[in-house]
């Protein structure tokens, strides 16, 4: 009897063995979006932020994998792709913080894609002094898990088109 409970459970545990839960891993089975459309929603996120927009001066964008693919596509002449180097010497040359967006992305499921702006400062008095800082504050602003995101895009079947569902920067009246 023990013998034939010891190879039920090794034949268990051979047959499981490398199976992932997938109630645990839910998120990682999402279909990861293809790098173009990525950065045309990149880009088309960029160009709805009219509130910077219609701002005076440059804004920064950081040179990260996403800015270094969007820099060559569409974007608005108001924004500047400079790299960390490039940004520690305006620091240095203005001697004050050069405020950088950092845009990233977070894909909730196949269909919706959120774009967040989030604000890094940048900072090099000296030689050998550097500082990054997160400039933005952490306030509880939308749902009860605090998130709300800057952008949302929804994928629209019907005519093949990624859609704007949310703008945070922008009030639409419904009247």
């Amino acid at each position: 009897m023990k013998t034939a409970l010891t190879i039920i459970l090794y034949l268990i545990g051979f047959l499981t063995f490398g199976q992932k839960n997938k109630l645990v891993d839910n998120r990682k089975n999402i279909v990861k979006i293809e790098p173009e459309i990525l950065d045309s929603l990149y880009v088309k996120a960029l160009n709805n932020r009219i509130d910077l927009l219609l701002q005076s001066g440059w804004h920064y964008i950081e040179m990260n994998e996403y800015g270094s693919r969007i820099k060559n596509l569409n974007v608005s002449e108001r924004y500047k792709f400079l790299t960390n180097d490039e940004l520690v010497d305006l620091s240095i040359k203005e001697n004050k913080t050069i405020n950088v967006l950092r845009v990233v992305h977070n894909q909730i499921s196949k269909d919706t894609i959120d774009i967040n702006f989030r604000y890094v400062g940048i900072k090099r008095k000296h030689k050998f002094h550097f500082a990054k800082r997160s400039s933005f504050k952490n306030e509880d602003i939308g749902d009860k898990n605090g998130y709300q995101s800057d952008i949302r895009f929804v994928f629209d079947s019907s005519t093949n088109n990624w859609k704007i569902i949310q703008n945070r920067f922008v009030t639409i009246n419904d009247e």
